[in-house]
């Protein structure tokens, strides 16, 4: 068996370095052969059955009530529960143990390869996703039908790196950050439910690794690189000591980072730089403002309609963002509005199949055919103006006409509030997301109108480049540093600037040292980035001379290429 150094490559994840010994967690692919019971002990098949849902649905509540992380990862895990609910997981399987007379495994196990082959039929994402989810819960109950022994999650040693085929989200969610060092899967995608929940605990993960390399290797120790998605096994003394330098080096940083969050986001010459934080949880703002944020920049609203499973009502509505302004103390909050549709379905409304979710019936052309969503979610945000500043966002402007029906729609809640005798501020800024090409070759005429401009650029980038993120075929053509990338952003940031109006600039593309001095030289001085990064933003921001970015961005525009992009980049500031 070879002990060799040996480099294997894949999908970055989440990003840090993390270096230990491989655990390889193992799904339960092994089945339990059948047996026939007799008919006395079909009823005792059915208890023990009974038992192991009721323990499943006991460890996910727990979860969901100690989960420290997002809105979004409390969702998910309510997503769990309520398809433990099914009549396919409760009666269905009951029954099938009564027809058959088989013993409880092996009726479960053939029952969920059967809904797995017909999901995995589909093209819907959307529904690929569930079968993800229905995988994940069979293997807790799974669990507690077989005896003990199978290693759980939260139960390994200190140092493991996780190997295994795929995440499933609430093992995810159980990994204990001070002994799980890293993940590796053989597949995944960078918008899977794990992929979050990785991202929102820390923990390096590289998916989509050839595990079939890994046959003929001894392995004693790896190193992840998530930033890169770089896995490097059995490294040398030389390769080792150089990554654990980068990982105490990373600490380091991120330790000065926080005990300076009270700093100003300026150059070394004074441009000062704004930055907000990206929320979905409205329980964080205490913690953003702690971390140096200037405001919400960005709250994702659909995520009170996960919570629930449900359009939280008017009354509900407004009290979150009462609440919200009032903690803010003065600082703004942008409300974007519900982007609900694609992949992120909610009940209340009837599911359409489509063959391709990202540019279907989402967001704005969604909320235009419930214009009753959208009024009250509207009307919710005009009775909460009066206590503080709120801003509105329209998610997937693909054209000016979008923006002036929802200025309709705040003129007429207007005037039903004001005939009920409900106070709310006189100017509501109304601004429009630059994420879709069409909206960015537009912006000069679009800035005229608004009061405020937005770029998306996860989104807009990946429209740009017609190359999906999450697809491990196309990922790495998700450039952030492409040329055309640049040069549509420095277009937009033109334009705005152009019409003396507002714009802030979201998404990872605003967290990337390398990038931010381009940013900050084409003329960006507000950013709305997730909250951990709000001291890495600034803290590069204080870097740099204004001039010094300018001459940086200049240079950056003239690459013809990725690649020569990053050789400028590397020549220039030594990335």
């Amino acid at each position: 068996m070879s002990e060799q150094e040996l480099i294997l490559r894949g999908t970055p994840i989440s990003k840090g370095i993390g270096i230990g010994c491989p655990v390889f967690f193992s799904c339960f692919e092994e089945v339990t052969s059948p047996y026939f019971s007799v008919h006395k002990e079909v009823d005792e098949e059915i208890d023990r059955y009974r038992k192991a849902l009721d323990l499943s649905r006991k460890d996910l509540e727990n979860l969901q009530k100690n989960s420290l992380h997002s809105t979004e990862v409390h969702a998910i895990l309510g997503t769990h529960l309520e398809i433990m609910k099914d009549p396919m997981i409760t009666t269905g399987i009951e029954k099938k143990i009564r027809d058959t007379q088989q013993n409880t495994e092996w009726v479960f196990h053939h029952l969920i390869e059967e809904y797995k082959h017909r999901f995995n039929s589909l093209k819907d994402n959307f529904f690929k996703e569930r079968i993800r989810d229905i995988v994940d819960i069979s293997q807790r109950i799974l669990g507690h039908l077989r005896r003990p022994g199978r290693l759980k999650m939260s139960e390994v040693p200190h140092n493991s790196v996780v190997c295994a085929q795929e995440l499933v989200p609430s093992e995810t969610i159980e990994a204990n950050t001070s002994f799980v060092s890293a993940f590796i899967t053989a597949t995944g995608g960078l918008t899977s439910h794990a992929a979050i929940i990785a991202r929102a605990k820390g923990i390096p993960y590289v998916a989509n690794v050839d595990f079939k390399l890994l046959k003929n290797v001894s392995i004693h120790s790896i190193i992840v690189d998530g930033g890169s998605g770089i896995v490097i096994l059995n490294p040398k003394k030389t390769t080792l000591k150089k990554y654990q330098e980068i990982k105490k080096t990373d600490q380091q940083n991120l330790n000065r980072l926080k005990n300076n969050t009270y700093l100003k986001g300026e150059t070394i010459d004074g441009y000062e730089v704004r930055i907000y934080a990206n929320l979905e949880n409205p329980k964080e703002i205490e913690s953003i403002l702690k971390n140096g944020a200037s405001g919400i920049g960005l709250f994702r609203s659909e995520y009170l309609c996960f919570a629930k499973k449900s359009f939280p009502t008017e009354e509900e509505q407004f009290e979150v963002y009462k609440k919200m302004v009032k903690l803010l103390r003065g600082k703004p909050l942008v409300v974007r509005i519900y982007d609900l549709g694609g992949e992120k379905k909610i009940q209340d409304i009837p599911e359409i199949s489509e063959a391709n979710p990202a540019l279907g019936l989402r967001a704005i052309r969604l909320l235009k055919c419930y214009p009753h969503i959208l009024e009250t979610q509207l009307r919710a945000i005009l009775r909460a103006s009066k206590f503080g500043e709120i801003h509105v966002l329209i998610p997937l402007v693909t054209d000016i006409s979008e923006f002036h029906y929802v200025r309709q729609k705040i003129e007429e809640m207007q005037l039903e509030l004001k005939k009920e005798g409900q106070k709310f501020a006189k100017q509501i800024p109304l601004g429009c997301m630059i994420e879709v090409p069409s909206a960015a070759l537009m912006t000069d005429c679009i800035a005229k109108e608004v009061d405020f401009l937005s770029i998306g650029t996860n989104d807009l980038i990946q429209y740009i480049l017609a190359a999906d993120r999450s697809n491990p075929h196309t990922s790495d053509l998700y450039q952030t540093m492409h040329p055309s990338v640049l040069r549509l952003i420095r277009s937009v940031v033109s334009h705005a600037n152009a019409a003396r109006k507002p714009l802030i600039l979201c998404g990872e593309v605003a967290t990337d040292p390398n990038l931010i001095p381009i940013l900050l030289g084409f003329g960006i001085s507000e950013f709305s980035v997730t909250p951990r990064f709000i001291p890495l933003v600034k803290d590069t921001i204080r870097k740099w001379r204004l001039l010094e970015a300018c001459r940086l961005a200049e240079g950056a525009l003239a690459s013809s290429s990725a690649q020569e992009l990053k050789e400028y980049l590397k020549q220039e500031i030594n990335i």
